[in-house]
């Protein structure tokens, strides 16, 4: 009885939402419900993190049909994300009230903005397969609309279209996935079906649930703008930046979630894990190559979440699930941070020294550069092995961590920058590496049981990751290294292609022109 009252409370922000689609609230009023919703949100997800920290995790039914009513599932992983959605949207609800002040259709948006919200909260509190699925779709169409705020834009009914039909094929790939696992475990309650799973090792798992955790991988793909699909979010640029910061802070974080959520049963799946190895790789190394070359600020944000959701995803295939949730966590509110004051002038006067930088390619200084990246890194990781067990994975992790700091390091020690910049830069380092593996502790501390331990990888793992680390090292000291030679004819060529985006943009925008009778206009 206890658990249902309090999972009760957590559909109260949705009703509240629900109000301000009402004709007869005013949009002051329509804001004050929100808000009040929001805030609401925050402090139940905080509750619930300390109450499940130190229970068993909450499962409720409120509304009791079968398998597929309305369950509500509040564990440490739900509680984490319900939390942070309503601390993003609350920031998003507060920027858009004067964003779009004297904006004829302005209670319009505000009751799209929040309905979707509401969406993706039902979305990870889900307890129950149905309830997910329709979270999920009901996510999709709420952010469609969004995107269609402003119809008579092309780029805007461009990705709309886009994102429609890519949406539907995420839909329809996690329907099949949960129609298989239905099947196979005769369940469609989460609690249920993660207790049969952990019963489960890669050698007695059943062919349905491999294929249901393959469709799940690509579900998460989609969804999260993983190439080569991840055309439209490039596409997003005339709607509302505050629809652009909870997306990109947000709804993209939908497909490492389903990951998270299904841990149990995408770290049995061998291939399942090998595909968000290679095509997240894959697309963090695209998105980070292609996000630098870019001229506009918000085309260029959108290129780092499609790095950064690469690299989610590939941290989920490495099965260190709670390194993947801290990146999630963190990515969201540095990326809400950077649309919501993408057009600030405040950046621009931080970095005007940024101006006088210069670098002096003397092979002496990267050496130095390199030489104290390796120290760094060998004594820091050395410190943490000696204080908690290390695995591959974490050491692969940290290592992808290293070439930024050598990035970083090369930059410095090989430029006309002072000693002040240096000891900036080698206490910034020390705190970043060391905050990685804190973090990471913590938040697998703060998991507990709700994802599974770090497995070994095998040899076919091993060698694909050894390939994307090579391939991100060169990426590295290509940018590092090389960059005297960005006047030459080769460079300023490919200059030209990565500013494109390699035309894989182009390519998806043929394919879904072929699949209507005339093209967006």
């Amino acid at each position: 009885m206890n658990s249902l009252i309090l999972s009760s409370l957590f559909i109260i922000p949705a009703l509240l939402f629900s109000l301000s689609n009402f004709r007869s609230i005013s949009l002051r009023k329509s804001y004050d419900l929100i808000q009040f919703g929001l805030y609401t949100a925050i402090i139940l997800g905080l509750g619930a993190m300390v109450w499940t920290h130190f229970n068993e995790p909450i499962h409720a039914s409120l509304i009791q049909y079968a398998d597929f009513g309305l369950t509500i599932r509040l564990d440490a992983l739900s509680s984490l994300m319900y939390t942070m959605i309503g601390i993003i949207g609350l920031v998003v609800v507060r920027y858009s009230r004067n964003y779009l002040d004297g904006e004829k259709r302005h209670k319009q948006f505000i009751a799209r903005l929040a309905t979707t919200i509401a969406f993706v909260q039902l979305l990870v509190i889900s307890g129950n397969l149905a309830i997910f699925f329709i979270s999920w779709v009901g996510t999709s169409m709420g952010l469609h609309q969004l995107l269609l705020f402003y119809p008579e834009r092309k780029k805007a009914r461009l990705a709309a279209h886009k994102k429609f039909i890519i949406a539907r094929m995420g839909d329809l790939t996690l329907l099949s996935a949960f129609i298989l696992i239905y099947l196979q475990l005769g369940t469609a309650d989460l609690s249920q079906i993660f207790e049969q799973v952990q019963n489960l090792s890669r050698e007695t798992l059943p062919f349905q649930l491999e294929l249901a955790g393959i469709l799940l991988v690509a579900s998460a793909c989609l969804k999260s703008v993983q190439i080569p699909f991840h055309g439209w979010l490039l596409d997003v640029m005339e709607t509302p930046t505050p629809v652009s910061a909870l997306l990109h802070a947000g709804l993209l974080n939908a497909g490492p979630f389903l990951i998270l959520r299904f841990a149990y049963l995408i770290d049995l799946t061998s291939t399942a894990t090998i595909i968000l190895i290679i095509i997240g790789g894959l697309s963090a190394l695209f998105g980070a190559i292609i996000a630098i070359s870019q001229p506009s600020i918000k085309t260029s944000l959108a290129y780092s979440s499609i790095g950064h959701m690469g690299f989610t995803l590939l941290v989920c295939g490495l099965g260190v699930y709670a390194a993947s949730l801290l990146h999630l966590v963190a990515h969201s509110f540095y990326k809400a941070h950077s649309f919501l004051s993408s057009g600030s002038l405040i950046e621009k006067v931080q970095t005007s020294g940024a101006d006088h930088y210069k670098r002096s390619y003397r092979i002496g200084r990267i050496i130095l550069a390199l030489i104290t990246s390796v120290v760094l890194y060998l004594g820091v990781t050395s410190f943490w092995q000696n204080s908690m067990e290390m695995e591959f994975q974490l050491s692969v992790i940290s290592g992808i961590i290293f070439l930024g700091i050598l990035s970083l390091h090369i930059n410095t020690l090989d430029s006309t920058n002072g000693g002040r910049s240096i000891i900036y830069l080698i206490v910034g380092s020390l705190l970043v590496v060391n905050c990685f593996y804190l973090f990471e502790h913590a938040f697998a501390f703060l998991l507990k049981n709700q994802i599974p331990s770090i497995r070994t990888l095998s040899e076919t793992d091993k060698g694909i990751v050894l390939g994307l680390m090579i391939l991100f090292t060169l990426t590295v000291l290509s940018q590092s290294m090389f960059s005297q030679f960005a006047n030459s004819l080769f460079f300023r060529r490919m200059e030209i292609h990565f500013r494109n985006g390699l035309y894989l943009n182009h390519i998806l925008n043929r394919f879904m022109n072929s699949l209507t009778l005339k093209p967006i206009k």
